[in-house]
């Protein structure tokens, strides 16, 4: 199409068709001509240009240097990235730039939770095999994830629906089958009616609804698998408290309720009936297993398995240690501890159980403590007999682990974790079900047992594998007698338990991961929703602790430091009393109120999480298409933490754009200023005033940044700061910005600083920059790209704090300079301390007891001194003494409102020489000032 002559040429618009190529917008990457202005289409045109480059722009780092694992929990390929996603990748790939830009090797992988209901339910609407929706899905998704600038190790990549991923699944299967923590039992399962499936109790909610359907779940006995994960109970609890584990504290929390005090244990009963036709086992939970030769009875609740499967039927149990039989009574009269079933009956030791063993005919003189010399000793109770109490209750558990019978510690609510799904799109049990052998594990050189192909799925009642009849029917591995597959696959929670151990070594073919690999464990920064933190992390917890027990791994905890990033909501709009929701299209803001276009009905206007349903989705493509993904990167890190919910709101833009602006002008500036011509600074001195200005910027922003960034890894103050840095650097006038190196020195850790969140836009802005032939500033490489350089380092003459405190209460703050800053210790801070008057009038006279230090290179000490005021320093002030002292606070109180208003004074003078910086043509002309204001 040929455009009118008449028509204006739009730099920089790139509607297909209307703009010949040639006359967009120059890149200086692409032509060496950096363009004065930045109009909005040119981001998306330096992302496209870009991309595939910066990964070859990035630092090549020493290997001998420091690991530092970057994970964000991988998501499930639905085929659609949304807002959460956005947030949580973005997140993940700025601290994975931070960390590679300080010298780190940084591992920072991607896969795909690729099992589960959603393809399932999918391919049985569509009539498609779920493999087929599922990877179609993750080449959609993996497609988005490059879009959005994400920079990971792609060759590193994994699915769990792969048979080289879930063949190590089932290995750890049955290692953990072999370790005795795999077992098959009938058990009151949480039956899903919607999608026809089990559920873990952890996947029901406080409403008794299915975590995914939101179907009321309902209570029926099956046979199921189970991991025994009460085993490692106590080592899950104490792991909690290990040193490591950094911003853990909700999860810590969750997880210490979760699994509960480890005061009792779990010993397993033989059941029977006395007619011989019942034959099963049930485990009791007790706090005082050194009791159990006196149990005369066990209490089960009527909803206990048992009780399920053998209705109206005279139950006997026998004492694994004494061989005695005693009955087994279905009754509510007994008080069960927290989350048990079933109740030790000991009526001759508990003064509760004396009535109802009466009114049940069961005696309550059985003996089985001596008193001696007010020691108390067991008798009549078998091997365990004259022993102490406690001495014989940690052997009755040492007995009853080595028995395979229970034993270990565990809280009375914990329980064993299901696996069993009836479903056909999951890692396959490798079991195989043997009429004379029983149940028997596959041989390991048979795995994976892979999934057969179904050409499409029609029902939910019935687990397709079923219907698989050549899969389905095998020969025993012990007899070679005809068998069955297991048609039951694993939970998803299985696959996502380990996968952070396969990204470690993803191409072995002859173990799940290598000795080697296990070296680099655990994950440095672990990033994902908190709404899946708690449940995922107990059960990865528990494969680490599993697989360190058996020498796999060197440590126990998977993951140090954590981000657990909030919701990301949309605006919503219902009419008012109903719950109708309305697209924002159907509504209007008339007086401050919102009603709806047709008939002005009064609407409520409510942040909630996004959804089809509600109209408040938003779409990240098409963000990124109308803003490029740096800018939607910058919006979403912006003004709240990571962990607090994200109210989206495209109102973020303007100061995302603002700020591009600026910093794009600045090195425009950098370029165009090397020739001018410019007016004087008023007087002598000026130029050294706004050198220590732009060096004081850097340095306190820079401390700020740094620490948001390694330590609180708050990214909103990281913006906050980085528009800080701007605003410092924009004021200065034109012969500052051309001459004084500290100008650059700014303007290039400002770029760098932004590089990790913003890398496609910054990697541009430094291309420009480093083009200026006049370099002021010697310490980047200027030569390298953006993520090439070192990181910003403060000035060793830059002043740090050390904030003295006594008994928790403020006493002063001490500087000391960078280059002694670092290497303080205790003691060193404690003696400078010491000179402080302050310190010497309200802790010095009294005993210290204790001293606290608490160090964060490069940013602050802090020192807690702790004392205890003797009687000695209660000293009465005579009346001349208190006037003194009144006089002398008076004095201070002068001192600081004359400071005060000498601050006020020079902060106007220094609004009004900008002002005349503003104005100066030479700096920033007439032009621009329209252009950018």
């Amino acid at each position: 199409m040929l455009i009118p002559k008449t028509m204006p040429l739009l730099r920089g618009i790139t509607r297909k068709g209307l703009i010949p190529r040639q006359l967009a917008r120059n890149l200086y990457s692409v032509d060496g001509v950096f363009e004065k202005y930045l109009e909005s289409s040119m981001m998306v045109e330096m992302e496209k240009h870009w991309r595939p480059k910066i990964k070859d722009k990035l630092r090549k780092v020493d290997p001998s240097q420091p690991k530092y694992y970057v994970l964000s929990m991988f998501p499930y390929p639905s085929g659609k990235l949304h807002m959460g996603h956005v947030r949580v990748y973005t997140l993940s790939d700025a601290f994975a730039h931070y960390y590679r830009m300080n010298g780190y090797n940084v591992i920072h992988p991607m896969g795909w939770d690729a099992f589960g209901l959603p393809a399932e339910n999918a391919a049985i609407e569509n009539k498609v095999n779920p493999k087929e929706w599922t990877v179609k899905n993750i080449e959609k998704m993996r497609e988005q994830l490059l879009d959005l600038g994400c920079s990971f190790d792609w060759e590193r990549e994994i699915a769990t629906c792969d048979p080289a991923y879930y063949k190590w699944t089932q290995y750890i299967f049955l290692e953990m089958y072999k370790a005795g923590l795999v077992f098959q039992r009938e058990s009151v399962v949480n039956w899903d009616p919607v999608d026809q499936t089990v559920l873990a109790d952890e996947q029901v909610d406080h409403n008794g609804c299915s975590w995914r359907s939101g179907a009321q779940v309902e209570k029926r006995p099956l046979r199921q698998w189970f991991f025994k994960t009460t085993k490692f109970a106590k080592s899950l609890l104490e792991g909690l408290d290990d040193p490591t584990l950094v911003n853990w504290r909700d999860i810590i929390k969750a997880q210490s309720n979760w699994i509960g005090a480890c005061d009792g244990t779990k010993i397993e009963f033989k059941v029977e009936s006395s007619d011989g036709t019942v034959k099963d086992n049930i485990s009791v939970w007790t706090k005082t297993p050194e009791y159990i030769c006196a149990t005369q009875f066990i209490a089960i609740h009527p909803q206990h398995i048992i009780n399920y499967q053998y209705p109206n039927q005279k139950l006997e149990a026998v004492n694994p240690f004494t061989g005695e039989k005693v009955p087994v009574l279905v009754t509510e009269e007994l008080e069960y501890d927290y989350g048990s079933q079933t109740i030790l009956g000991t009526p001759s030791l508990n003064q509760d159980q004396v009535q109802f063993a009466q009114n049940n005919g069961i005696s309550c003189e059985k003996v089985i403590i001596e008193e001696r010399n007010g020691v108390k000793y067991l008798v009549n109770s078998a091997q365990f007999t004259g022993m102490k109490l406690e001495e014989g209750k940690e052997a009755v558990m040492s007995a009853a682990e080595r028995m395979n019978i229970g034993g270990y510690p565990v809280s009375s609510n914990l329980q064993d974790w299901l696996i069993s799904r009836q479903r056909y799109w999951g890692t396959p049990i490798p079991v195989i079900h043997c009429t004379d052998c029983g149940s028997v594990p596959v041989p390991e050189a048979e795995l994976p047992v892979e999934l057969p192909y179904l050409e499409g799925l029609t029902d939910k009642g019935v687990s397709p594998l079923l219907e698989a009849k050549d899969w389905l029917h095998t020969n025993c591995p012990n007899c070679g007698k005809a068998a069955m597959r297991e048609t039951d696959t694993m939970d998803t929670f299985v696959d996502s338990s380990w996968y952070f151990l396969r990204y470690l070594d993803p191409q072995n073919k002859d173990e799940p991961f290598s000795q080697e690999a296990a070296k680099l464990m655990p994950v440095d920064l672990y990033i994902g929703g908190k709404e899946h933190a708690y449940l995922h992390m107990y059960f990865a917890r528990y494969f680490t602790h599993f697989l360190h027990s058996i020498g796999k791994l060197p440590v126990r905890e998977p993951f140090s430091n954590l981000i657990t990033q909030g919701m990301v909501k949309g605006q919503s709009y219902r009419i008012k009393g109903t719950k109708q929701y309305l697209a924002p299209d159907k509504v209007e803001e008339v007086d401050g109120k919102f009603v709806t276009k047709e008939d002005g009905s009064a609407v409520v206007v409510e942040w909630e999480k996004m959804s089809k349903s509600k109209h408040n989705g938003v779409d990240p493509s098409l963000l990124i298409d109308k803003y490029g993904c740096d800018t939607v990167r910058m919006m979403m890190l912006t003004n709240v933490s990571p962990q607090t919910e994200r109210n989206w709101s495209e109102k973020e833009y303007v100061g995302m754009r603002n700020l591009q602006i600026k910093l794009w002008k600045m090195v425009s500036q950098v370029l165009e200023l090397q020739n001018e011509n410019l007016p004087e600074l008023r007087y002598d001195g000026e130029m050294d005033e706004f050198r220590a200005k732009l060096r004081e910027a850097k340095n306190q922003n820079l401390r700020l940044i740094n620490f948001n960034y390694h330590v609180t890894r708050n990214t909103a103050v990281v913006m906050a700061r980085i528009h800080a840095m701007c605003s410092a650097a924009w004021v200065v006038p034109g012969q500052v910005k051309r001459d004084a190196p500290e100008f650059q020195e700014i303007l290039g850790s400002l770029i760098i600083c932004l590089a990790p969140i913003a890398p496609h836009f910054c990697s541009e802005l430094w291309a420009g920059l480093a083009s200026s032939p006049t370099k002021t500033f010697h310490d980047f490489a200027w030569d390298k790209g953006v993520f090439e350089q070192d990181w910003p380092s403060l000035d060793s003459t830059f002043n740090l704090p050390i904030k003295v405190r006594g008994n928790n209460t403020d006493l002063c703050v001490l500087n000391v300079a960078r280059w002694r800053f670092n290497e303080l210790t205790e003691e060193d801070a404690f003696d400078l301390a010491c000179h402080n008057h302050t310190v010497q009038e309200k802790v010095l006279p009294h005993d210290i007891t204790n001293k606290h230090f608490k160090i964060h290179k490069d940013f602050e000490i802090t020192l807690n001194l702790e004392y205890a005021k003797s009687e000695q320093a209660k000293v009465e002030l005579t009346p001349e003494q208190i006037e003194e002292v009144r006089a002398k606070r008076a004095e201070e109180k002068e001192a600081k409102k004359a400071a005060k208003l000498k601050r006020q004074k020079r902060r106007e003078e220094l609004q009004k020489h900008l002002q005349e910086v503003n104005s100066n043509k030479a700096a920033i002309s007439i032009r621009d000032q329209k252009k950018y204001s």
